[in-house]
């Protein structure tokens, strides 16, 4: 089975994109909470750290990790499919065409 690398390059951007959006959010809200939780998700003391989010470090987060992720993610796309052996490429289904 192939795998569409643009649509899953462009999902796992937008994604990636979202979850940046709402990390920044969660960041410019609740600058202390944020603060413990990354301190417990990466087992050390962040305390001393002030977060201060931007717009000028919101939209380099967004670029960095909606683009970044969306290009490692298509590249994984694209090598899978010349990974894949061709006789599974050959033997493939078309979902739309399977359910007539």
């Amino acid at each position: 089975m192939r795998i569409e690398t643009r649509a899953l390059g462009f999902a796992a951007g937008i994604t990636a994109a979202i979850v940046s959006t709402v990390c920044a959010a969660f960041l410019a809200i609740a600058p202390s909470t944020a603060t413990t939780l990354l301190d417990l998700a990466v087992h050390e003391d962040l305390s001393g750290l002030t977060p201060q989010v931007t717009w000028a470090s919101y939209f380099t987060g967004l670029l960095f990790w909606g683009v970044g992720t969306g290009l490692v993610f298509g590249f994984a796309g694209w090598l899978y499919d010349r990974l894949i052996s061709p006789a599974s490429a050959r033997g493939r289904v078309d979902p739309a065409v399977a359910l007539r």
